[in-house]
């Protein structure tokens, strides 16, 4: 049987050209083309696809809500992500969205449909770009790389500046940054620390010596 797959993606070049290369192979039946979230959800009820293919924007928090929705969508919908991102906070925040599949843009169009066949297979797919970022961040967490507080340098001064106080929007001018993706490590963070509120992120900073009182 072909594996039906829901391409979405808000950048109509590049659906249209993954579109083409999986129409000439024969175990690829494409049921449909989304370019936003809305409809996206929709052609999941409508087509009953095998595989959701998502093109996600660089630290867009509504790619990744719509990653939740889909990771909990009744009969539950394989999802592999293709992203520019491929640091390992990015990557490790598609996969806990729900996505079984995980390749960067920078891969080649070959590893895009090994991704779908391998999750729609049952299995969990990473790009050889993700699989050695990966790699490295376990490297570096051995040799003491990372911080005792298991947080990434960029992370380490997004919280240090959550705890003086800094609203998102001038922590991403301060470290110029878009607010978007101060949200996205502002979730890293809390997701790591297993705190949401700021005051406890204050005080976990200052434990922790991360800044000064």
């Amino acid at each position: 049987m072909s594996i039906r797959v829901l391409l979405s993606s808000k950048h109509k070049v590049v659906s249209e050209g993954i579109a083409a290369v999986l129409r000439t192979h024969h175990d690829m039946d494409l049921v449909g083309i989304s370019d936003n979230g809305a409809t996206t959800n929709a052609l999941c009820d409508q087509v009953d696809p095998d595989v959701v293919l998502i093109g996600m924007q660089a630290n867009d928090a509504k790619d990744i809500e719509l990653m939740h929705q889909i990771a909990h969508h009744q009969p539950v919908k394989n999802m592999v992500a293709f992203s520019g991102n491929s640091d390992r906070n990015s990557i490790i925040e598609i996969l806990d969205a729900g996505a079984k599949g995980y390749v960067s843009t920078t891969s080649s169009i070959d590893e895009l449909l090994s991704a779908v066949r391998a999750v729609a297979a049952g299995r969990v797919y990473l790009c050889q770009t993700a699989a050695a970022e990966m790699m490295e961040s376990v490297r570096k967490a051995r040799s003491g790389d990372i911080t005792s507080t298991g947080l990434g340098g960029r992370e380490g001064q997004v919280l240090r500046l959550i705890a003086d106080g800094y609203s998102s929007k001038e922590i991403a001018r301060n470290l110029q940054i878009a607010p978007s993706t101060v949200e996205v490590h502002r979730r890293n963070i809390m997701r790591k620390i297993g705190l949401h509120k700021v005051a406890d992120l204050t005080r976990y900073a200052i434990r922790n010596q991360m800044v000064s009182v």
